[in-house]
């Protein structure tokens, strides 16, 4: 009865290798933080995040999982649910699953510089409520040195959190004696969600340092051969709760 749930959720839960990248001479070291502040949100309450942003939640789903009969997958349950995020263009939204252990699940969604993590689903089956913690990016950058990377086109880097995918440098037409900037085009991609593509302009060859955002992490280029390899360091910035 329960076999399409169990194939799709095998199915998601199937991370893609990452392809092999430079190993950083060191890693960002664990920052100790204060145990963030949980909201509860009931169905159609919607929590203000800030820039006229909104999340609410949705479509609660409690299933149970039967476990193979060769033993290549346990038994289990789970609850999924979708976080709408509205109030810039048209509603987003996005996947959370709360899995039994041997299920990798998805507690968190992000949308521009805002993160919601979801701590707890109570009462799902009659009356669900939401805990949740808000968050929002700062411009201060956590402690440690930054990641040390080679971004080869076409190859993958190895992020904390998600893997990306170099995909190019171009630049735009530019007017007689003016410098051409340079322009990153990169994919991320996040289990069980689709690829998100990025391409930035990073500023031309006088301006410095060359660096973009995406969620947390901040990326520099220190030097780059157009349209064939970058040398990054990628720091975390901190995050702080959404002002209530």
């Amino acid at each position: 009865m329960h076999r399409g749930l169990v194939l799709s959720l095998l199915g998601a839960c199937a991370v893609p290798a990452a392809e092999p990248t430079m190993q950083p001479p060191s890693a960002p070291a664990p920052v100790a933080t204060a145990p963030a502040s949980t909201t509860t949100l009931a169905p159609d309450e919607r929590l203000a995040l800030g820039g006229g942003v909104t999340v609410h939640f949705s479509s609660v789903v409690v299933e149970q999982i039967a476990a193979s009969p060769d033993g290549s997958y346990p038994a289990g349950s789970g609850v999924t649910l979708a976080l709408i995020f509205e109030g810039v263009g048209a509603p987003v939204s996005r996947e959370i699953s709360l899995l039994s252990p041997g299920y990798e699940s998805v507690r968190e969604a992000w949308f521009d510089r805002y993160r919601v993590r979801v701590v707890d689903v109570l009462d799902p089956t009659r009356a669900p409520r939401l805990v949740v913690v808000a968050e929002q990016v700062t411009d201060r950058v956590r402690p440690g040195e930054p990641l040390a990377v080679r971004a080869a086109r076409g190859r993958d880097v190895d992020l904390e959190t998600a893997r990306m995918t170099f995909l190019g440098h171009s630049t735009r037409h530019i007017d007689a004696g003016e410098s051409p900037p340079l322009m990153v085009a990169v994919e991320y991609h996040v289990l069980r969600a689709a690829p998100e593509r990025l391409e930035t302009n990073v500023g031309t060859d006088d301006e410095r340092p060359r660096r973009w955002r995406w969620r947390d992490y901040l990326f520099t280029i220190d030097a780059h051969a157009y349209d064939a390899w970058m040398q990054l360091s990628i720091a975390r910035l901190e995050l702080e709760p959404v002002p209530r």
